[in-house]
C-alpha cells in the first residue's frame, strides 16, 4: 500500500494506492490517525485502491470515528469499484455520506442504500 499526500494548507489530500487489507492495516491506521489528528480537513482518494478486506474498511470506520471525535473532517472521494463493493456489502455506504462517482455517473449514498 503506497501513500501519497498532498497538503494544502489546513487540508491533507491523501491517495492511497494498492490493497487496503491485513497487510497494510497498521501502517495505513497509523499513518491516517497521525494526520487526521493534525489537520481538520482530511480527503482520502480511494481510486487507486484494488482491493479492501474486512480489515481495510474496520480502517475506514476509525479514521471515520476519529475524525468526528475531534470535530475535524474526513472525506471518501474516487472510490473504486473494489471499496464501493465492499462498503454496500456492509451496508455502509451511506454511513460515510460523500458521494461516490460510479461509472463515469455521480449519485448521493442514499441512491446505493
Amino acid at each position: 500500500m503506497d501513500i501519497i499526500l498532498h497538503q494544502a494548507g489546513p487540508a491533507c489530500s491523501v491517495t492511497l494506492q494498492g490493497a487496503l487489507d491485513i497487510y497494510a492495516a497498521a501502517e495505513v491506521r497509523n499513518r491516517l490517525a497521525e494526520l487526521i489528528a493534525q489537520h481538520p480537513l482530511v480527503e482520502l482518494q480511494l481510486a487507486a485502491v484494488d482491493e479492501i478486506d474486512a480489515s481495510g474498511v474496520q480502517i475506514l470506520l476509525a479514521a471515520k470515528q476519529q475524525a468526528s471525535n475531534l470535530e475535524h473532517s474526513l472525506k471518501l472521494s474516487g472510490h473504486s469499484p473494489a471499496v464501493i463493493d465492499a462498503l454496500e456489502l456492509c451496508g455502509l455506504l451511506a454511513y460515510f455520506g460523500d458521494p461516490v462517482v460510479e461509472f463515469g455517473h455521480t449519485t448521493s449514498p442514499k441512491e446505493h442504500a
